[in-house]
């Protein structure tokens, strides 16, 4: 059995992506506190912007390796997004991305918060989620300290397999100051590496609201004093495309009852919005 629970399509851009359950990072925006399917699907369409309350329910149903096979004999793609919480946890990782090389001569692309790193061979580009290099601020957020994040990330930059790394810019938090240091970081590294910048929307417990659109525009020119290749999100793009739920079916996706919020109850889950990252892998690296 695999971690899968979710499958998505866009025929457009002959697209799919795969949604894994479980994380091992504990990111107090995580978006999947709101809601564990893609929200580029028809029946949450311009709800993203929206302060809803509560915590979403867990799956209930995962896949296991021939299911998802057969789930994907349907479809007429080249990409795979692997993608969710966190699929490099998943004990078939290596599995997975073979068959798909194997079976669909897929061009396989992983995001990841990197605190750990699978089996590679069969993954063709890794977006990293880097959530702050300041260790203070990274510990804050997702209850784990950035060291062995920050060395991984340098260890597939050595490597030569394609990255691109991902921030989440939050107001009055993880802002101006850390964007800095993240253009900073990745500067000594390489000013090359593709860098995006996603605005936060509201999930789980706590204060912070999402950025506004010219926020986003500055933040990215802080960026640019020290990368070459920056792209942002404003927040308020429109999804052009359409994108299809093949697992569960659209009539039968199930949602339970959102979990009231309490203190500081969450599950355990990298930041990872959908809508950002199909433009992400799609069009601007």
């Amino acid at each position: 059995m695999t971690n899968i629970y979710h499958i998505y399509y866009t025929p457009e851009s002959k697209e799919v992506s795969l949604m894994f359950w479980g994380c091992n990072i504990r990111c107090r925006g995580c978006y999947c506190k709101r809601r564990i399917y893609s929200p580029m699907l028809k029946d949450f369409v311009g709800q993203h912007v929206n302060d809803d309350p509560g915590l979403a329910a867990p799956p209930e149903r995962f896949l296991s390796l021939h299911e998802v096979m057969q789930e994907l004999d349907k479809l007429d793609f080249e990409r795979v997004l692997l993608e969710g919480q966190e699929a490099s946890l998943d004990p078939e990782y290596a599995a997975i991305t073979e068959m798909l090389h194997k079976r669909y001569g897929t061009y396989n692309v992983l995001l990841t918060n990197c605190y750990e790193l699978p089996d590679l061979k069969d993954t063709d580009k890794v977006a990293f989620g880097i959530k702050a290099v300041s260790p203070e601020l990274h510990l804050d957020y997702t209850d784990v300290p950035n060291q062995q994040i920050l060395q991984n990330f340098y260890d597939v930059y050595k490597s030569g397999i394609d990255l691109v790394v991902e921030s989440i810019y939050i107001p009055g938090y993880i802002d101006y100051h850390e964007t800095e240091n993240m253009a900073k970081f990745l500067s000594s590294i390489n000013k090359d590496i593709p860098y995006v910048l996603l605005p936060y929307f509201k999930a789980g417990n706590n204060v912070w609201r999402r950025p506004t659109p010219m926020e986003m525009e500055n933040a990215a020119e802080v960026a640019k004093k020290y990368m070459s290749n920056v792209y942002h999100f404003r927040g308020d793009e429109e999804i052009k495309q359409e994108v299809l739920s093949v697992f569960p079916e659209e009539g039968s996706l199930t949602f339970g009852k959102p979990t009231p919020l309490v203190g500081s109850l969450g599950y355990k889950h990298r930041w990872r919005p959908d809508l950002q990252e199909k433009v992400l892998i799609q069009g601007a690296v």
